[in-house]
Formats: C-alpha cells, structure tokens, sequence
C-alpha cells in the first residue's frame, strides 16, 4: 500500500525538485510566471493591457511558455457567475481567450458556448431564487398580519434574511452549481487539452 505524505514533506519535495531544475525548467517556468502577470494586468480594471500587442513582442521561444501561463490565469477567472459583475469579468476573461487564440476561429465558437452556459446559469440561478423568495414571502405574510395587529404598527419580516430561506437557498445551490460547474470544467478543458498536446 502507499505511503501518505505530509503537506509538509511534498513541499519539501517540490523545493528539493526545483533545486535540480534545469536552466530550460527555470526559463519556462520564469515565462509562465509572466504570462500569469500579463493575464492578470490585462483582467485588472486599472490597467489596459491589449495581449495581441503583448503576444506579437514575444519570440517563439517565449511564446508557449508564456501562453500557457496566460491561458491558466484567464481560465482561473472563467467560473460561474453569482452576479452581472462577476458574469461581466468572465466575459473579459473569455475575450482574453478569444485574442490568445486568435489564429484558430473555431475558438470564437467555443468562447460563446461557455458565455452562453455563465448567461444560462446566472438566469437560472436567479429565477430560482426569485421562486424561493416569493414562496417564503407568502408564507410570512401571516407571521407579517399578525405582529402588525399586535403590535399596532406595520411589521415587515425579510424573507431573505430568514435562516430557513438561507438553507434552502443554500440546498438549492447545492444541486444547480455541480450540474453547471461540469458542463463549465469540460468546455474549459479543451483549451488546457489544446496546450498540453
């Protein structure tokens, strides 16, 4: 049977590795490092990065190293959205994919088909939280009736605040986020796929 190891005892594994890197190991990890910075300037909101103008500097020695780290950051930032905030930043995030792979037009497709899944899940994800919200509304209208006569003012309770909306908000996501997340992870792999052969 195999031996399990520590946290500890694989880090010190992984530094023990790196100290026999070879020169090429160093340079190519030095150049996905960048194109991890370039991706994360270019999702950044207060910079303007354009990467086709980045990508065109890069010699082809640089050029897969750099992608690679590029196309891990960019992926990192496409996942299912809570909000049109964070559905807008995928969108950017798809963009970046869009121009790194910009000389296969297949791609394009690809992008608008995980847009198209983010959008679905965000109006799914929202109509059922509107169903659960206006369920427990009416159910607390009652509770609302009567502390208003007792209390002789108006009384309005929050449903969303309720800790019994809460756990059914959360069981709700708990069965609508793995059926989307598989569909968002296999869309996502073909771009890792597309690197590593």
């Amino acid at each position: 049977m195999g031996e399990i190891k520590s946290t500890l005892e694989i880090a010190l594994e992984k530094a023990e590795k790196l100290g026999k890197a070879s020169k090429e190991e160093l340079r190519a990890q030095e150049l996905r490092e960048r194109g991890q910075r370039l991706a994360a300037r270019y999702l950044s909101p207060e910079e303007e990065v354009d990467l086709a103008t980045e990508m065109a500097r890069l010699s082809s020695e640089e050029r897969l190293p750099v992608v690679r780290g590029m196309v891990e950051v960019l992926l990192r930032n496409v996942v299912l959205p809570r909000d049109e905030f964070a559905l807008q930043e995928a969108q950017k995030a798809l963009k970046g994919l869009e121009t790194v792979f910009a000389a296969f037009p297949e791609v394009k497709n690809l992008t608008q088909e995980i847009e198209r899944l983010l959008k679905q899940y965000l109006q799914h994800r929202e109509s059922l939280y509107q169903q659960l919200k206006q369920q427990f509304e009416a159910q607390l209208s009652g509770v609302e009736e009567a502390l208003s006569s007792q209390m002789g003012v108006r009384v309005k309770v929050d449903a969303e605040l309720q800790p019994q909306f809460q756990e059914e908000w959360r069981k709700i996501r708990d069965q609508l986020d793995p059926e989307y997340q598989r569909q968002l992870d296999y869309l996502k792999g073909i771009f890792e796929r597309a690197l590593s052969g």
